[in-house]
């Protein structure tokens, strides 16, 4: 699951404004020890994320989508399957989480862009292209997907394959959307209860997101 996905279980899971921001720094830190650099809070929000990647790639959903997209995108098809995963989400935004996308996205850009001198070099950069580029919601567009996925392919020597990933996802449309559904209702339910990792308990506090 990519950042969309992240941010609205983020949510689900009642995770607070320092929270928000070390979810979305999740992929940009290393290391163990996160509460003794970033801070009790942030650091939540980066276990927060780790967590969420582990569980979402263990789902049956996501091996079978693995499975469907490997013909095509080989080794990479997880990689795929993250922006696809979003995708989807993104298509069916008010009717998973009751609100909508526009709206829950430029309120994450406002929370992001308070605390954004607060991120790695690296989240910096990805949130104002993000912001530039209006990823969040061209999530819901078919040739946004498909750009997004192309220019992946772009920076990775070794990642062609990728930017197959979009006439992969094309070939399997009904079956993948059905899998992305599937998915984020079992990650609704599994953000909505105690998360532990790296022996942390990470108890839910509230539910922000009517998910």
């Amino acid at each position: 699951m990519n950042y969309l996905a992240h941010m609205v279980l983020g949510q689900v899971h009642g995770l607070d404004e320092e929270g928000v921001v070390g979810n979305f720094i999740g992929d940009a830190v290393k290391g163990r020890h996160v509460e003794r650099e970033w801070g009790a809070a942030i650091g939540r929000g980066i276990r927060f994320h780790r967590a969420l990647d582990a569980t979402s790639d263990s789902c049956e959903a996501s091996r079978e989508a693995r499975k469907l997209l490997r013909g095509a995108c080989g080794k990479w098809s997880g990689v795929v399957w993250d922006v696809l995963a979003d995708h989807v989400l993104a298509k069916h935004f008010a009717e998973l989480t009751s609100c909508q996308l526009v709206d829950f996205a430029r309120s994450q850009e406002a929370l992001l862009e308070r605390n954004v001198e607060r991120m790695p070099e690296r989240s910096q950069r990805f949130f104002q292209a993000m912001v530039t580029h209006r990823w969040l919601i061209g999530y819901a567009h078919e040739s946004v997907v498909d750009d997004v996925l192309f220019a992946m392919s772009r920076r990775r020597d070794v990642a062609g394959p990728v930017a197959l990933g979009w006439e992969a996802y094309v070939a399997h449309r009904e079956e993948l959307d059905a899998l992305g559904l599937s998915l984020f209702e079992d990650m609704k339910n599994w953000a909505r209860r105690e998360v532990v990792v790296g022996g942390v308990s990470l108890t839910p506090q509230f539910e922000q997101l009517n998910a």
